[in-house]
């Protein structure tokens, strides 16, 4: 089980870190349709808690806590895309942030470290 926490936490980090600065570096091509109901600075504060929390992932101390925000953050994004985008592209949020809460339940209440 340790194993497997330790594979996905790698692999979420991955995905985190470079959506992360995606949105940081990018913000311009988010600003079109849904992206602009978000002001600026709130979309770089997020882009920067997701690098961070993402680098959190893999800090054995830090990884409940980044599972637990990094789900939050995918689930509230899948609810501002479906709102405003659509349904089709969902599950670029809901799976991930499937994997986050299973992290952080391995982490929190098994504890495998």
């Amino acid at each position: 089980m340790n194993i497997l926490l330790w594979v996905l936490q790698i692999l979420l980090a991955l995905w985190n870190l470079i959506g992360g600065v995606y949105t940081f570096s990018h913000y311009e091509n988010l600003k079109g349709g849904w992206g602009n109901n978000l002001p600026a600075p709130v979309w770089l504060a997020i882009a920067a808690l997701q690098v961070l929390f993402a680098l959190g992932l893999v800090i054995p101390k830090l990884t409940p806590v980044a599972s637990v925000y990094l789900t939050v953050n995918a689930l509230s994004g899948c609810v501002l895309f479906a709102q405003y985008a659509g349904f089709p592209g969902i599950l670029w949020g809901v799976i991930p942030a499937f994997l986050l809460a299973f992290v952080a339940y391995g982490r929190i209440a098994l504890k495998p470290f």
